[in-house]
């Protein structure tokens, strides 16, 4: 009987610090569970060969996209990686927030470290933005905005389409 208890308790014990080390990377349990609870979402409705996700803080925006392969779709490659953790067999990948009103990620994060020089592979044209999106009213409460096809979040927007320098000579001429 004794023996019993000691093994349920040492159970229990083992279930609970399992539980505290979950979230070793967000500020917020929520943050987390929506994350992990958004990517299993993926899998199962969206597309289940994706195994990178893109994990976006825009404002008070949280996105959540999947990929095939890493640093393939424009938003993926035109922003900087802070760094990655892994989930039954996926990388997620954390970008660096951009004007973002709640902090997300704690200050000891333990994320692994990424390569921002990576260059695009080659672009087949299969893969689309896809995901979810939410909107952060406190770091303890998102609200769904967006699930699936994410493609009308993501065009070109006119006004950061540069045209490109002329080459410094231009048809034979110094160019001024």
């Amino acid at each position: 009987m004794k023996k019993n208890i000691i093994l349920y308790s040492l159970f229990l014990l083992l279930i609970n610090c399992k539980k505290n080390n979950e979230n070793e990377h967000f500020v917020s349990n929520e943050i987390c569970n929506t994350i992990i609870k958004s990517i299993d979402e993926i899998h199962n409705e969206v597309s289940e060969t994706d195994s990178i996700f893109y994990i976006y803080n825009r404002y008070d925006t949280l996105i959540i996209l999947s990929t095939e392969r890493e640093s393939i779709l424009p938003p993926t490659y035109t922003i900087k990686k802070m760094g990655y953790f892994n989930y039954k067999k996926n990388k997620i990948i954390i970008t660096q927030p951009y004007k973002s009103k709640f902090t997300l990620l704690s200050e000891n994060n333990n994320l692994n470290n990424i390569n921002n020089d990576l260059k695009p592979p080659y672009y087949d044209g299969n893969d689309y933005q896809k995901g979810v999106i939410y909107k952060i009213k406190d770091l303890n409460h998102l609200e769904l905005i967006a699930k699936g096809d994410l493609r009308k979040y993501f065009y070109p927007i006119k006004e950061y389409e540069f045209v490109p320098p002329p080459p410094k000579e231009y048809l034979g001429k110094p160019y001024k």
